[in-house]
């Protein structure tokens, strides 16, 4: 390929075979963002301005094939040009009077006179691009990146089918991105490649921290080699299809993005100072024998990844685990990925239910513990689960300092006057399946999916009500009533959304206490007598139950 190119130049050799290697990121172009972007560029490039121009591309020629270049940088863009192009194609084909330009378009971009594929993504969602892109037939949009091949392709149509954009507008965008001004490098060594791709800063979208460190990592595994005379293409190629399976996780990871995953990885096995990154290469200055330790760490990151999908996958059916993320996933997340390194779920659970007693403690004491040792513990951890145990049974004692009044200052709390943030939330679910939970009661416990509504619906978002309302009609609260009742917990039931709008400021006499909630089904007796007593009476009950629910002393 010449240095100096266009897109049309580059696809125009028939047999010319583009495809991204899978330690790539799949496709990550936002259609509200760099999709956008792209079509409001071309839609406002000055008449004045002969070119577009799309940047630096950096190819690898495949060892086999020597028309076939694999994309090392610039994929973003590239997988846009051809998903442009190809609506481009739809909205020309049944044009008699534009039959001879479509066909260019589909061999040209889409598929060659051989029946090839001109531009393949990661092999994971190719199937699903080809599909979409150039077979024009319905795909499961399962993963990020095939929702945002998906929404990018129905991002181009619908802009296409707007009244306001004629074919001649069409057209014109077709020719600026055809002849659109490209710069090349094509490199057959892998080495090469690495160190191009390291100094490249031509980028639709800004690099993850993920993407700067897989850079970062095959640079020195080059520069090692070099040091020791080794080829580098080998461990090069070690490190590529490592990052293909941790892209292949990340596709499947819903809980956190990819550079909070490398966050956590690096704070559970390197490092709680400075960032990711920094970590990394601070630690990477102590090995001598540089390429084999970021092989061993590439690994590892590999296998965080995949321990994240199983988290996601298991966490809402484990309850210690669900627990511990919900309260506080960035201070939790390091130590259960480190537990989930050398242990299976079912060894890890009480470990988890201490955290979850430390963590709950902490969110419902006064607020003056700024100190949160899990991230160093997750750090220094290194497979003894007895000592683990032992360790976190103090802390959720007596907090993480000596000093702290950590239990006294969590029920002095509870029996105070004010409770209406969101921690009570998760003590009112706590205590409605301990409720449950009773003999006589043939409810079943409310599940995590079901508190934290994962369906989505907002009348089924569960919140907090006050029994006697904020602001009823035609009565006033006295200030002592608004400072040691209204907002205290003996006052505050769970509810939905749809409901608490449906009992809107209705007083307790007025509202129904039909219901699945078992602690709204107590209500019922007090319900034409409600008062400061029956107020305090229930403070009791729940302080009661939330004393014994969060003592580290009554876990098995």
């Amino acid at each position: 390929m010449e240095y100096k190119s266009t897109i049309s130049d580059i696809f125009s050799p028939r047999k010319n075979l583009f495809a991204v290697p899978n330690y790539q990121r799949a496709y990550s172009w936002e259609k509200d963002k760099q999709i956008k972007q792209f079509f409001t560029d071309l839609r406002e490039h000055p008449e004045a301005v002969g070119q577009y121009h799309l940047g630096h591309f950096l190819f690898e020629k495949d060892e086999h094939n020597k028309n076939k270049f694999w994309i090392i940088d610039g994929q973003q863009r590239l997988t846009t040009v051809v998903i442009f192009l190809s609506c481009v194609y739809n909205k020309l084909k049944d044009n008699k009077d534009y039959e001879n330009d479509a066909k260019n378009i589909f061999q040209e971009y889409l598929k060659n006179t051989d029946g090839n594929q001109k531009y393949e993504t990661v092999s994971y969602d190719n199937n699903f691009f080809e599909n979409i892109i150039i077979r024009e037939i319905d795909d499961e949009a399962n993963t990020r990146s095939r929702k945002r091949i998906l929404e990018a392709f129905e991002y181009f149509t619908e802009k296409f089918n707007k009244k306001d954009v004629s074919l001649e507008d069409i057209l014109h965008w077709k020719d600026l991105i055809e002849n659109a001004k490209i710069t090349t490098d094509t490199v057959s060594d892998k080495a090469e490649a690495t160190q191009l791709f390291t100094f490249q800063n031509d980028r639709g979208k800004e690099l993850t921290e993920l993407e700067k460190l897989k850079s970062f990592l095959m640079f020195n595994v080059y520069l090692d080699c070099t040091v020791s005379g080794k080829n580098p293409n080998s461990d090069i190629a070690y490190i590529e299809d490592e990052f293909k399976s941790i892209y292949q996780s990340l596709e499947l990871i819903k809980v956190a993005d990819e550079d909070q995953i490398l966050n956590y990885h690096t704070i559970a096995f390197l490092s709680n100072h400075d960032s990711s990154l920094a970590r990394v290469k601070e630690a990477l200055k102590k090995q001598v024998v540089k390429s084999n330790w970021i092989k061993d760490f590439t690994v590892g990151l590999k296998k965080s990844f995949s321990n994240v999908v199983n988290i996601q996958e298991i966490r809402n059916q484990e309850i210690s685990l669900s627990d511990v993320l919900y309260l506080d996933q960035y201070n939790a997340f390091p130590l259960v990925l480190k537990l989930f390194h050398f242990h299976n779920k079912e060894q890890i659970r009480k470990v988890l239910r201490l955290a979850e007693i430390i963590l709950f403690k902490m969110e419902y004491t006064v607020g003056n513990y700024r100190t949160n040792l899990l991230h160093k513990i997750a750090l220094e951890y290194s497979n003894d689960l007895v000592s683990l145990e032992k360790q976190l049974f103090d802390y959720s004692n007596n907090g993480f300092k000596w000093y702290w009044n950590f239990t006294g200052d969590f029920e002095s709390r509870l029996q105070g006057n004010y409770h209406y943030f969101k921690s009570t939330r998760y003590l009112l679910w706590k205590y409605e399946n301990a409720l449950r939970s009773c003999n006589e009661i043939r409810e079943p416990a409310m599940s995590f999916d079901d508190f934290v509504n994962s369906y989505g619906k907002h009348n089924l978002q569960n919140t907090l009500d006050h029994w006697t309302p904020q602001n009823p009609e035609g009565s006033e609260y006295s200030q002592e009533f608004k400072d040691k009742f209204l907002n205290n917990i003996g006052n505050l039931v769970l509810a939905t959304r749809g409901r608490n709008s449906s009992d809107s400021n209705n007083l307790p006499s007025d509202r129904s206490t039909l219901s699945v909630l078992i602690q709204r089904q107590k209500l019922e007796s007090s319900r034409e007598k409600w008062t400061e007593d029956e107020i305090k009476h229930r403070q009791d009950e729940i302080v009661a139950f939330a004393k014994n629910h969060w003592d580290p002393n009554k876990i098995q």
